[in-house]
């Protein structure tokens, strides 16, 4: 060996000498933090560690790395999230999109959890008394990595990971992430009380909007529609009425609700105001609460009421394991935002809110994530041994509907708006970062530390159609010439001579005879009728521009395991950066063309080839591969702590 070959080895050896297990099955140390971002684009933080304005990343990379890291296919928050847990490939877990369908129905489904009413009821009067309770399930299949430890009777604290609702059965210290619903049930439907009777009349996406009758008096009536009682025969929404006292000479409003008083300036949120919503008198009832934000007072009245979200102290289903620790947090940090997706880029994309409202509750949102983590982390300073992962969600939900403020390229770009808060995208790198230096003040400097994220950021300027597409290709029929931005193939789609539809942000599907309910496409065919349209995909060219549209149409046969690999889409469309699936399409709806310009604040998204949207690794450690997988974080984990990895993974050890 040359000299400089053994100087290189030897320095090798001594930068991964903490991480070296001389022992099969011996744990490399106790404690480890891993902090995802969700989000957080390698190309992003590469180029503000360059200028000098990420220096806690840029001292965490040079100790171990930085680099980027392979993605799910496709790039969708569920399916990367559940590579992490499972440490395997969406063929063994089994959630490949947020939304499937139920090929008895062609009906769009959510993918990550279904709720089971009881069957067991008897009549009381005007009331369905259940005998057993209904439940919530988790569709996520398979063990957790953190399922490893608990064996091993090693501590873990999950939080809000997504694809963890409801939280699968655990001793370990869980808080479910994205996928949790509002007390309703939905991802969140906000409520709007306005003087404007234009906006009043709107009918807008996800909200409850209501004319504000201000009387003489300058008193306001209004009331919030909670969740539906299904105890009742005929079952209707649970209301709760308040008041607002309107003074527009302070622009302040008092709103009086079940005995608590709440006192706003406009442009100010409340603090979280818990809700009682009864269903039957005196004997039961579900918590729930919301916040109020006093949006214009003057010529205007609006104020926005929050998504009704279930209750940590007193959760309406299953949020946390043990089941008193998501009480335990809001007693020890105050109540925090329950619903899986916290920042309400709905109001912001039906005019609700503007960029300004929208960035207020956004750093809103990242304050209460940051007091909690401090929360966590003092706990996890006295724990002698176990892993604390924290997850945060701003980063993601803010490049979706700021992408726009600074790309000049979008048909959406708004120079004025971009002149004003274009700043906000790498402000919240910047205090991402700060976050992340106080959290390695806090701990000893010999824990080790992994900060990942489960995609990049692309630019979301054309929105993508499939439907239309394979309308115009001959793979979909209707069973009508009638057709409109209106229409849908669920109400119009001629099944028996259509071969092929497409639902969800990536999915694809063949009409397969068996399976689908009036499947037309044999076995025989399958195949090559696959092959054929992957062909055709990867040609689809725009002709606004002469772009491709689709980098790569992933065959879902030829890269995921097959425990699960009925649920798949049969083609996973993986766009170029630019294009992503329209809204209309997902849930199979028609647009009046195929591609057309993406005209909202969602500007920038994921949901493309993952070749394209690489998600970021930082440690404090170096590892054994150049470019690591989502897969591979749990076997890595669990090698830390002297756990072999699950028979089921797929991925492996990066140390």
């Amino acid at each position: 060996m040359k000299r400089r070959d053994f100087i290189k080895s030897g320095g090798a050896i001594a930068a991964a000498a903490p991480f070296m297990n001389f022992g099969a099955g011996k744990p490399l140390g106790k404690k480890l933090l891993v902090v995802g971002c969700d989000g957080m684009d390698p190309g992003i933080v590469n180029r503000l560690m360059a200028a000098g304005e990420l220096p806690n990343l840029k001292r965490l990379g040079d100790r171990g790395i930085f680099t980027m890291m392979r993605s799910s296919i496709p790039p969708q928050s569920p399916v990367a999230w559940g590579s992490f847990i499972s440490g395997a490939d969406p063929g063994k877990f089994g959630i490949f999109d947020f939304l499937h369908r139920d090929p008895e129905t062609y009906i769009p489904m959510f993918s990550q959890s279904d709720t089971l009413p009881s069957r067991w009821l008897v009549k009381l009067g005007d009331y369905r008394i259940p005998l057993k309770p209904g439940k919530v399930v988790l569709k996520r299949e398979g063990p957790a990595f953190w399922d490893f430890l608990e064996e091993r009777g090693i501590p873990a604290t999950i939080f809000k990971v997504p694809t963890n609702y409801p939280p699968s059965p655990s001793t370990q210290r869980t808080l479910a992430g994205m996928g949790t619903p509002d007390i309703q049930g939905t991802y969140g439907i906000y409520t709007l009380f306005t003087s404007d009777e234009h906006e009043s009349q709107r009918d807008l996406a996800a909200a409850n909007v209501y004319y504000a009758y201000i009387d003489e008096n300058q008193v306001m009536e209004g009331q919030l529609e909670g969740p539906k009682n299904d105890l009742l025969r005929e079952s209707e929404p649970i209301v709760v009425p308040f008041k607002a006292y309107v003074d527009n000479r302070h622009k302040t409003v008092r709103i009086d609700i079940q005995g608590r008083e709440i006192l706003l300036a406009e442009k100010e949120y409340s603090d979280w105001v818990e809700l009682t919503f009864p269903l039957i008198s005196g004997l039961a009832s579900i918590s729930g609460m919301v916040r109020f934000y006093l949006l214009e007072m003057g010529e205007r009245f609006r104020l926005y009421i929050s998504p009704i979200h279930i209750s940590p102290r007193h959760p309406a289903v299953p949020i946390s394991t043990p089941p008193g620790y998501s009480a335990e947090l809001a007693d020890r940090v105050g109540l925090f935002h329950t619903i899986g997706l916290p920042a309400d880029t709905k109001a912001l994309s039906n005019g609700t809110f503007s960029m300004e409202n929208f960035i207020t509750q956004s750093l809103s949102v990242f304050g209460e994530s940051c007091r909690l983590f401090a929360y966590e982390l003092e706990r996890f300073d006295r724990q002698p041994e176990g892993l604390l992962f924290f997850y945060f969600s701003s980063l993601d939900q803010g490049q979706h509907m700021f992408w726009a403020l600074n790309d000049k390229e979008h048909p959406y770009y708004h120079p004025e708006e971009g002149r004003r808060f274009g700043y906000i995208t790498d402000e919240l790198y910047r205090k991402f970062d700060r976050v992340l230096g106080r959290a390695l003040k806090s701990i000893d400097p010999a824990i080790p530390v992994l900060v990942m994220s489960d995609h990049g950021f692309a630019p979301f300027r054309r929105e993508v159609n499939i439907n239309n597409w394979l309308l115009r290709e001959g793979y979909l029929k209707l069973s009508t010439r009638d057709i409109s931005e209106e229409t849908s193939i669920l109400d119009t789609a001629d099944w028996p001579a259509s071969r092929a539809y497409a639902l969800g942000l990536n999915g694809f599907y063949l009409n397969q005879k068996g399976r689908e309910k009036e499947g037309v496409v044999t076995t025989g065919e399958r195949r090559r009728l696959l092959e054929e349209i992957k062909a055709k995909l990867e040609a689809l060219v725009d002709p606004a521009n002469g772009q491709k549209v689709v980098s790569c149409a992933y065959i879902s046969e030829d890269n995921f395991s097959k425990d699960f690999i009925e649920r798949a889409p049969d083609i996973i469309l993986g766009f170029h950066r630019g294009y992503r699936i329209s809204d209309n399409s997902a849930l199979g709806t028609l647009d009046r063309d195929i591609i057309i310009d993406n005209l909202g604040w969602w500007s920038g998204d994921h949901c493309v080839d993952p070749k394209r949207v690489p998600a970021s690794f930082v440690s404090s450690f170096k590892i054994n591969a150049r470019v690591p997988d989502m897969r591979d974080v749990a076997p890595t984990i669990l090698k830390y702590f002297g756990v072999p990895a699950g028979a089921g993974m797929t991925g492996k050890a990066l140390i």
